[in-house]
């Protein structure tokens, strides 16, 4: 029992109890399935049809009885939970090609439409006071009635498009390819319902020019450029419906009478449209040495407009939610990608192939709703509500945004010299005064840090040497910073990390760096630099080993190949951010904050390939 240990009492579990009084059954029954027809006809021309969909049931039982099994792990009441949820998904397309050569002039022309539908839907109910003698008790009108309840939700959306697209060629040598989409979605509406998305792409194959002929250098050269713009309609269902929350504590009493209340539970955007992709790119692709020496640079420009994600509201409206979702900021990411592929055979028994990627991104906010005042966002239990992230014009999107540290409090004379008397005891972090003022608050805050990655690269290798084949993958980010909300997020006495153990202040001169066991009191889990770590890291992706037996020696069982192999995925990853991985997504203002990632793990397998 966790509480004969004087540990605190946030996270007061034994994991064994919790094992041995689970009982929990599901199921799920899925068909999933696509079919599709061609009719050429008139020489040229294609009708294409398809329909696919996914059908699923999916059941779950939960069922906990009346134990005790510590202090704290205690149920008296018996409880059940059945849930039954569908999901019932179709996509149907229709496309007429048109593809033909004339002379040194081809052309492909294609026009489609295609209609989708999404539907999920859970129902679930509970009751108290369930026996469980058999099977044939787990039902909920065995329950107390007072106690049964029933939920039920779902999701349904539908989207339609219409879209064309023309390839031109002349002669192989110069490409121009332009498309036109018209897409409609059910999570819009009013005049937002639409979206038109055009691009337009062109390349130029120099190698194939007569000057270039005589050379022998590149075996392919080729410059392409291509601008257009994309839809996203994926936004949260109904963002237009206005929902209510009528709980018990909302219920009045009038003349004895109970009256049930309601309190508005989110607030309905006036309209929320299409978030929009506009990108332009130029790039050039390059193969030397018949090819062996593959190479690829891009330069992009992309700007979201209008994207769709939520801000915080002032609670003093009444919302049991303190956000508004729509058509907040635009931003803009540019930057270089580079690949370079070299292959060769070195023997007839050995050839491999190394390649590798590289890529510089740039983030910056264009525009923003709230005009020139930042939109902050963040929150973390382990910040005590503050918002540790700011989406403001000219600024990464969701940059982390708190006080600078400059070290610990080593005494209360200290304290007493300083701005941030109140709530603040030796052991605490010491926070610079940016603006002189002799007062910390809110004007002291600056940017701390960059969740959006500067740098990503991968390294892939492939090696045969006779029978035997080696793959291996390398994969890192550099320059992107990682909000360790994990250091100051306390559940009683607990989550304490060695790291931090070890490296605490515990008394006058013991450390100027890291803050005391305090760390989740006072003003010290205040959004701060000493929670912005860095989230570079370098990984062996993949790395597999394989031994293809001999032709000769299956051919007898009418086998045309076998193959074994051993893999490890993940196996290796070298990172310095004191977290269980550097890997933290999140939503655009919220990305990078690592409240409860999961730490990372390695996949081992071997595996046998058969081919006849």
């Amino acid at each position: 029992d966790p509480s004969d240990f004087s540990l605190g009492d946030g996270n007061n579990f034994n994991p064994q109890a919790t094992l041995d009084f689970f009982n929990q059954k599901s199921g799920t029954n899925r068909i999933t399935g696509s079919v599709y027809g061609d009719l050429k006809f008139a020489k040229h021309f294609t009708f294409h049809t398809s329909f696919g969909g996914e059908f699923s049931q999916g059941d779950v039982r939960g069922y906990t009885p009346v134990y005790t099994a510590t202090l704290k792990q205690r149920n008296l009441v018996s409880a059940l939970n059945i849930e039954k949820n569908e999901t019932r998904n179709w996509i149907v397309e229709n496309t007429v090609t048109y593809d033909n050569k004339i002379g040194d002039h081809s052309i492909k022309v294609l026009a489609g439409q295609s209609a989708q539908r999404n539907k999920f839907y859970k129902i679930t109910g509970s009751a108290q006071g369930v026996p469980n003698n058999s099977e044939g008790d787990l039902y909920l009108a065995l329950g107390n009635t007072g106690t049964r309840n029933v939920v039920d939700e779902g999701t349904l959306n539908t989207s339609l498009s219409y879209f064309g697209r023309v390839n031109y060629g002349y002669k192989n040598k110069y490409l121009l390819t332009a498309t036109l989409r018209a897409d409609a979605s059910s999570v819009f509406y009013g005049n937002e319902l639409w979206g038109y998305f055009p691009s337009v792409g062109a390349g130029w194959v120099i190698s194939k020019e007569e000057f270039m002929q005589n050379q022998n250098i590149f075996s392919n050269l080729k410059l392409r450029g291509s601008w257009g713009k994309i839809g996203n309609s994926v936004v949260p269902i109904n963002p237009s419906v206005l929902t209510i929350n009528q709980g018990a504590y909302l219920t009045a009493i009038f003349g004895n009478q109970p009256y049930t209340g309601a309190s508005v539970s989110s607030i309905v955007p006036p309209t929320i449209g299409w978030e929009t992709g506009i990108g332009t790119d130029i790039g050039l692709e390059a193969g030397l040495f018949k090819d062996r020496l593959s190479l690829e640079v891009d330069y992009y420009d992309k700007k979201t407009k209008d994207a769709i994600f939520a801000i915080p509201i002032l609670t003093s409206l009444g919302t049991s939610s303190a956000s508004i979702i729509g058509n907040q900021a635009t931003f803009q990411n540019t930057g270089f990608e580079f690949s370079v592929n070299w292959r060769d055979n070195i023997s007839k028994n050995l050839s491999y192939s190394i390649g590798g990627n590289f890529s510089s991104n740039d983030n910056k906010v264009l525009s923003v709703s709230t005009g020139a005042n930042p939109i902050y966002a963040g929150g973390a239990a382990s910040t005590g509500g503050g918002l540790a992230t700011r989406t403001v014009l000219g600024q990464p999107i969701g940059q982390f945004y708190g006080y600078q540290v400059a070290g610990i409090f080593q005494s209360d004379a200290e304290v007493q010299a300083s701005s941030q008397k109140i709530n603040t005891r030796p052991g605490d972090f010491k926070y610079v005064d940016q603006n002189n003022d002799k007062v910390i608050d809110g004007k002291d805050k600056i940017p701390l840090g960059n969740p959006n990655p500067k740098y990503t690269y991968g390294i892939n290798t492939n090696w045969v040497f006779k029978q035997f084949d080696l793959t291996l993958d390398f994969q890192g980010v550099a320059k992107v910073d990682i909000y360790n909300a994990n250091i100051g997020l306390r559940f009683g006495n607990e989550n304490f990390s060695k790291d931090f153990f070890d490296n605490r202040w515990h008394g006058a001169g013991t450390s100027n760096a890291y803050p005391s066991a305090g760390i989740g009191g006072g003003n010290n889990y205040l959004p701060n630099s000493f929670y912005v770590e860095s989230g570079s890291y370098f990984r062996i992706r993949n790395l597999q080993l394989g031994y293809t037996i001999a032709s000769s020696l299956v051919d007898k069982w009418g086998i045309k190949k076998v193959r074994a192999y051993v893999n490890a995925q993940n196996p290796y990853t070298s990172f310095k951010y004191k977290g269980f991985s550097p890997e933290v997504g999140g939503s655009p203002t919220n990305a990078g904050i690592d409240a409860n990632v999961y730490p990372l793990y390695a996949t081992y397998n071997f595996g046998l390939n058969v081919t006849f």
